[in-house]
């Protein structure tokens, strides 16, 4: 059996210990340090996980040599850290999205790529059991009319970095709205085009603990959009961090009948509803996120050119959501594709990396 990868995590909020609970339990990986901005938090946790920790991203990987890099940072951090990277041969896997805008997501994935290092999204999504099972169910539909998904959670009053759209580059739909678009992609591919609008402001009036007004905050806490493909079909997109309880599902809708899907769930029903198939799981987040970093793991082991979730890929999730901020702009219907031309980038290029023959893991359920 192979040595385990030795393998960092940077960043040490929400995302990056449930990211850090997923490798310490494979043992595919050694965790050989951690580092977050906060020197005490970074301490605490390597103190809880008796792992070295560091406060400077550099001395971590200087004194670590990480063969990869699991990043967790806001948006605004994540080039200069991908950069450092790059220079030293270290593979990345970054939670979503991608980066604040098309043109930054572009220079990443290109930067990453002449490094020759694998990149990766954190598009966990892919590897929970009901999105996986709608996946492999979505031809017994046949030609699909009618998708749907939404996204809704209350993020709370505190937004931090998220509220400043220089830093974040976007709001609930950058963020919530990514898993939504990214399984749309996914499973139906690159809509023709898209009409969104996203609204921000619906934070009720409250005060921080010593009883101060909250900053204000430029992006958006809600949107929603609709997503045309040139076979006719039509999608909705439909995202919040302003209401709970939290809820998240995808539904298609076809000539065969119909799926419904969540991450721990997936029901097929034929056209009048019946129930055809089922499969439900309920692994704790932990296990989500293990599938995917131990498939980014086993291809950073391969060394082959292709992998899930590869930053090249999620250009493609990124321009539908920059036609949608655009859009929102316009207030006229938008098209991805054209934006990917203008940055001299094909549907072909972004896919070039997904596994299977010529980049395609499996056809698109609609063809788009």
């Amino acid at each position: 059996m192979d040595e385990p990868l030795p393998v960092a995590v940077i960043g040490l909020g929400a995302f990056g210990q449930l990211t850090l609970e997923a490798l310490r339990a494979s043992p595919l990986v050694q965790v050989v340090g951690v580092s977050d901005r906060n020197a005490a938090t970074a301490e605490q946790v390597g103190r809880k996980c008796s792992l070295p920790s560091f406060s400077d991203n550099r001395s971590l990987l200087a004194q670590t040599r990480p063969a990869a890099v699991f990043l967790s940072v806001p948006p605004t951090a994540a080039p200069e850290l991908l950069s450092a990277c790059a220079e030293r041969g270290i593979h990345v896997w970054k939670e979503l999205p991608l980066a604040r805008n098309l043109d930054e997501a572009v220079s990443l994935a290109d930067r990453m790529e002449r490094a020759g290092v694998k990149f990766a999204i954190g598009t966990q999504r892919r590897f929970a059991a009901g999105y996986r099972r709608a996946k492999e169910m979505c031809g017994r539909l046949g030609r699909i009319s009618l998708a749907r998904s939404h996204y809704l959670f209350n993020w709370g009053p505190n937004l931090g970095w998220r509220g400043d759209k220089a830093s974040a580059g976007g709001g609930a739909l950058l963020e919530l709205g990514y898993h939504c678009v990214d399984l749309l992609v996914w499973l139906l591919g690159l809509p023709s085009e898209v009409y969104g609008a996203s609204v921000g402001g619906n934070r009720p009036d409250e005060l921080t603990a010593d009883g101060q007004p909250l900053p204000p905050y430029d992006t958006d806490d809600t949107a929603t959009a609709i997503l045309r493909y040139a076979s006719g079909a039509m999608a909705t997109v439909v995202t919040t961090r302003r209401s709970g309880p939290v809820s998240e599902e995808l539904d298609l809708h076809g000539r065969g009948g119909s799926l419904t899907a969540s991450s721990e769930a997936c029901i097929c029903r034929d056209p009048d509803g019946n129930v055809l198939d089922r499969v439900q799981d309920e692994p704790a987040p932990q296990a989500v996120f293990r599938r995917q970093v131990e498939a980014f793991v086993r291809a950073v082991r391969a060394g082959g050119r292709q992998y899930e979730c590869s930053a090249r890929e999620n250009l493609l999730a990124q321009a539908v959501i920059e036609a949608i901020y655009l859009s929102d702009r316009t207030s006229q219907p938008e098209n991805p594709e054209r934006m990917l031309k203008a940055r001299n980038l094909s549907v072909e290029h972004c896919l070039s990396l997904r596994p299977g023959p010529q980049g395609q893991d499996a056809p698109p359920a609609e063809p788009a």
